[in-house]
């Protein structure tokens, strides 16, 4: 280090190998190991320090945001893969099921208002909307209860909404037919397959196998192209449903216990159902959707 004679920031004179000046305290050893930086080396160490920070910071915004959309894994590993890497369409698959769910449900909906078959031509889903489950019951997810649709935010109303679409945002492929006179049923295969496949009656318990002879029934099949976004290959995911036109009521009930048996008939909507094709259940659709109210909120 050259020796000074005079301190470089007041001016004062330095007495002989000093390092210290007495008048502003400048100090001689730390200008040698920090010495003052140019404007642009200052700039690019702020600007360094910023992308590191957000970079930082971002990653778990990103990931938290990923969350909402994927939902938890079953273990932390999976959890934090799908947080980075997406969850290879389990939501829209939980969505898509979920969906189909709720496009039967409003249709056995309609049958027992309207005593008829839903059609399933044209715009049928602008049809079926009013009695989707959120608009007769409520939105929120294993309670079946809320104050208005409108209170639903949109990633938790998605489930629970009567669309064409699939939670692809494909156009599902439906197909519905009514069984007819109760002569035929012991010819039809596809009825004898379902039943002997199974048929679910709501989503924790197994329906029955047969079906109420004293009803006429609608077999509905609701097919989602599935990932591929093509239709009749693996990962098709195949709703069937089968639900009652109407009801059959005894007349020799009061007329209170008759208007009771409607009311519940209508607010359950209830109908057999099987899932094909599918990695998940419907518990698995109503805990995502469990989740992100639980998330919001």
């Amino acid at each position: 280090m050259t020796a000074l004679d005079s301190c470089p920031k007041c001016g004062a004179a330095l007495a002989a190998d000093a390092t210290i000046c007495a008048g502003c305290g400048w100090d001689a050893t730390i200008a040698v190991v920090n010495p003052p930086r140019s404007l642009l080396r200052l700039l690019a160490s702020t600007a360094t320090r910023v992308v590191l920070y957000g970079v930082v910071l971002a990653v778990p915004v990103v990931g938290v945001i990923r969350l909402r959309t994927t939902g938890p894994g079953p273990d932390l590993p999976t959890t934090l893969r799908w947080m980075a890497f997406g969850d290879d369409g389990r939501a829209a698959e939980l969505v898509t099921i979920h969906r189909a769910h709720e496009i039967a449900t409003a249709a056995a909906r309609f049958a027992i208002e309207q005593i008829a078959a839903p059609s399933f031509e044209g715009d049928w889903a602008t049809t079926l909307a009013p009695y989707a489950t959120m608009n007769v019951r409520g939105w929120m997810p294993l309670l079946f209860w809320g104050a208005t649709t409108d209170m639903a935010p949109a990633s938790v109303q998605t489930f629970f909404e009567v669309r064409a679409d699939d939670g692809w945002g494909r156009p599902y492929r439906v197909a519905a037919r009514q069984l007819g006179a109760v002569a035929r049923w012991a010819n039809d295969r596809e009825l004898a397959a379902d039943l002997e496949a199974g048929l679910q009656s709501s989503f924790f318990e197994w329906g029955p196998r047969e079906l109420d002879r004293e009803r006429d029934w609608l077999r509905l099949e609701i097919t989602s192209a599935g990932v591929d976004g093509a239709y009749d290959t693996d990962d098709d995911v195949r709703f069937i449903s089968y639900l009652p036109v109407g009801m059959t009521l005894r007349l020799n009930r009061q007329q209170e216990d008759l208007t009771r048996e409607l009311e519940r008939a209508f607010v359950l909507g209830r109908h057999h159902f099987r899932l094909e094709g599918n990695r998940w259940d419907l518990i698995d659709a109503r805990l995502l959707a469990e989740f992100r109210l639980e998330f919001l909120t």
